[in-house]
């Protein structure tokens, strides 16, 4: 097995950012508080993503998924929900278990399809209330 490593986009802090102003406080739930930390919904590169990359002279080594879309690839998370749901976990037989997800080079950590598509809504419905109120 490949150990791949994981590398972050050069404009990580950045879309950080952005990601932020969008939305300030918990994907999952909002009245659990601020965000505190950006959750990847899946680390990996589609054949897609790897043509706009060549086309767009962002080059596979810069990032696990290229260039990272706020609401699809990425999303704002409290450190509770990231802890104990998507990040990690305590069982040791789990992908989301620390140690296995290092061996793994820390790419097998992502969500099935169906949640990803869950946070992906709540994201946007969040947002655009957000935006509304403001």
């Amino acid at each position: 097995m490949r150990i791949t490593t994981f590398v972050y986009a050069e404009n990580w802090r950045r879309t950080c950012a952005k990601t932020y102003q969008l939305l300030p406080r918990c994907t999952q739930n909002p009245l659990h508080g601020r965000a505190q930390v950006i959750h990847h919904l899946k680390y990996k590169r589609s054949f897609t993503r790897r043509i706009l990359g060549i086309f767009l002279l962002h080059p596979p080594k810069k990032s696990v998924s290229g260039l990272e879309i706020i609401g699809y690839d990425i999303i704002p998370l409290c450190n509770a929900c990231h802890e104990n749901s998507y990040g990690r976990t305590l069982n040791k037989k789990s992908v989301h278990y620390t140690g296995v997800w290092k061996q793994k080079g820390e790419l097998n950590n992502h969500n099935v399809a169906w949640f990803a598509w869950k946070l992906r809504a709540q994201f946007w419905l969040w947002a655009i209330l957000f935006f509304l109120i403001k």
